[in-house]
């Protein structure tokens, strides 16, 4: 397999304070994937999350390298990235790592649920973005696919243990019981909405959400059907209500300061307070931690809680990969053809062309019921003669350059047109 690149970092590469510098928001991926395009990219996608941010190309040069990637990921997020601190990988190994982060496989909390809709919002945005081509698409359906089989046939994604599932056991081991606690979810995106659902089914009734546009946190609350709104020109102010805080916005700026935490926790009477970040970049200033009877806790620091949640679902790994190879081998496959696939389509074209500007010449000659016969004999007669070379072309796709040069022959034996 070649001609497919993945490099950038993730949780297992570099920390978060890392990640979040590396990471693009929603509102910058048409101009970076319109830059790979212009520069290497025939075809290019970025997934960008909180644990991860991803390039996969296919290259439109020879001369294109994942160092050339990751020379222009560093320059476009104005970040240097040490040699342990991001990945590369090519061909076969590009492609099962794709489908190993769809099925939750290499994500921070094995079996996060997040993952699939995450990878399918990444294939949108390229998609939308024209960056997109028979190659990607092949492979990004493909992962979707190996995800939602993962989901279904395995025991990988039971319980839905997400870093938001996490970030709520976490508030359960500090307050305990949760059901008197007041809780704030800062964010009403994905990560926001699965919070606020976790904390809610832990037993906390007392749930505000907030948001810097309000409509969005109205239309959360909406679906769930439970929580209050607090206006975002409110929070600081009222941040001392709340005993447990979890912070998941987009933005590339502190939302909490230490001195709104500061003031919030003096209102509180020594009550502890936990703050949770799970935004990348960081939303909350790290020097919160230092704040007496606060605890503020980032995604590094919900390592240890993901373990004890994870152990089960790590015996499940051997049946996800197993759907993960056997959807590789078919995307191989495929890949194996691909290039041979637009010569097929113009032989069997051209042929159907051919047999049915004789057929209608000589319609007048024969009766319909005999010519719907003879239809049918020229048609199997034609499958005959062009089914050789067909075979000929899908035999040799163990080697695709020999399928390329066999393909090119018989576009020059049958006076084909030639590929732009």
């Amino acid at each position: 397999m070649s001609q497919i690149f993945a490099i950038g970092t993730s949780h297992k590469h570099a920390p978060v304070k890392v990640r979040e510098r590396v990471a693009f928001a929603e509102e910058e991926l048409p101009e970076a994937l319109a830059e790979l395009q212009e520069s290497f990219a025939k075809e290019a996608a970025i997934l960008s999350t909180c644990n991860r941010t991803e390039l996969y190309v296919v290259p439109k040069r020879s001369e294109v390298t994942p160092d050339k990637l990751m020379g222009w990921l560093s320059d476009n997020r104005d970040v240097e990235l040490g040699p342990n601190q991001f990945f590369s990988l090519s061909a076969h190994s590009a492609a099962r790592h794709l489908m190993e982060v769809a099925a939750g496989i290499d994500s921070q909390v094995i079996g996060d649920i997040q993952i699939i809709g995450q990878v399918k919002e990444a294939y949108q945005r390229a998609k939308e973005n024209s960056s997109l081509g028979p190659m990607l698409t092949r492979l990004f359906e493909t992962a979707l696919r190996s995800g939602k089989r993962v989901k279904t046939e395995t025991n990988l994604f039971t319980g839905a243990v997400s870093v938001s599932y996490v970030a709520v056991e976490l508030a359960r081991k500090i307050f305990y019981p949760l059901e008197s606690q007041h809780a704030l979810v800062v964010g009403a995106g994905n990560t926001g909405e699965l919070t606020a659902v976790s904390l809610y089914g832990r037993g906390v009734r007392g749930v505000s959400v907030t948001n810097r546009t309000a409509l969005r946190a109205e239309e959360l609350i909406g679906r769930l059907r439970f929580g209050k709104l607090l206006q975002w020109e409110s929070m600081i102010e009222q941040l001392h209500r709340y005993d447990i805080v979890i912070v998941a916005t987009g933005s590339r700026d502190y939302v909490l300061s230490y001195e709104a935490v500061e003031k919030a926790a003096a209102a509180r009477s020594g009550h502890q307070m936990l703050i949770v970040d799970l935004s990348v970049p960081r939303n909350v200033d790290p020097r919160v931690s230092e704040i007496p009877n606060v605890f503020c806790k980032d995604l590094n620091d919900l390592n240890s809680v993901i373990e004890t949640n994870v152990e089960k679902r790590r015996e499940e790994i051997p049946k996800a990969e197993a759907i993960i190879t056997k959807e590789l081998e078919e995307f191989a496959a495929w890949h194996r053809v691909a290039p041979v696939r637009p010569v097929i389509a113009d032989l069997q074209q051209h042929a159907e062309s051919i047999a049915h500007e004789m057929l209608e010449a000589n319609r007048g000659r024969f009766s319909e019921d005999d010519f719907k016969n003879i239809e049918k004999l020229v048609g199997s007669v034609v499958k005959k003669i062009i089914g050789l070379p067909m075979s000929h072309l899908l035999n040799a796709r163990e080697d695709p350059e020999t399928a390329i040069r066999r393909a090119e022959h018989v576009r020059d034996l049958f006076g084909l047109r030639k590929e732009e």
